[in-house]
């Protein structure tokens, strides 16, 4: 993906020469939000890891309709220079995704989290109900899933990718002990987002 971005860039550049730093400048920056780098992750039974690259904007309970129950809920802000490829947080089984319409309100902002364009992913986990939801911001348009209804991920697994700007959401048993707080750093699948306890069968 990124070859023909660059080469866009700079056909663009040599078609018109004062506009090419411009040209260059921007199939860059886009090359560099679409990266998808390599990580080495260590599994970790006990552990939920942060599902995308960010800064952690919000930590609360929330109602999730889907599993019917109250969640803990960590939404990340993604810049645009943050890698916007989304990982799963734990190991599990997709047993629903869920797409639903709306704004496009700044990625930023605690109202997008609910009110924006978004695609929930459902995952039945041993620590429990687990959701995973991608949010469009003001630039991003497009939601990428890369996992489908019945597929068991592994964790530190891409799921998907949001182009540009954007949120994401990780909701999580109510159980759950959340390791991070407002305005920390974190990165997909490295990350620790919240200590988890196995559910007894």
């Amino acid at each position: 993906m990124l070859v023909p971005l660059l080469a866009a860039g700079m056909a663009a550049g040599f078609a018109y020469r004062p506009l090419a730093p411009i040209a260059l400048a921007a199939a860059g920056a886009v090359a560099f939000a679409f990266r998808d780098p390599e990580r080495q992750v260590r599994p970790q039974r006990d552990v939920a890891f942060s599902p995308a690259d960010g800064r952690v904007i919000h930590v609360g309970m929330v109602y999730d309709e889907y599993w019917e129950t109250e969640l803990v809920e960590v939404a990340i802000f993604l810049a645009l220079w943050d890698v916007h490829v989304q990982r799963a947080p734990l190991d599990g089984e997709v047993v629903a995704q869920v797409r639903k319409a709306g704004g496009y309100r700044p990625a930023m902002s605690t109202l997008a989290t609910h009110g924006n364009n978004q695609l929930a992913t459902h995952l039945r986990t041993a620590a429990g109900p687990v959701t995973v939801t991608q949010i469009s911001g003001m630039v991003a348009r497009r939601i990428v899933t890369w996992a489908e209804q019945g597929d068991h991920l592994i964790q530190g697994e891409r799921l998907g990718m949001i182009k540009f700007g954007s949120q994401v959401t990780l909701r999580l048993p109510e159980s759950c002990t959340v390791l991070v707080d407002v305005g920390d750093g974190v990165r997909g699948g490295l990350t620790p987002i919240a200590r988890v306890a196995a559910v007894p069968v």
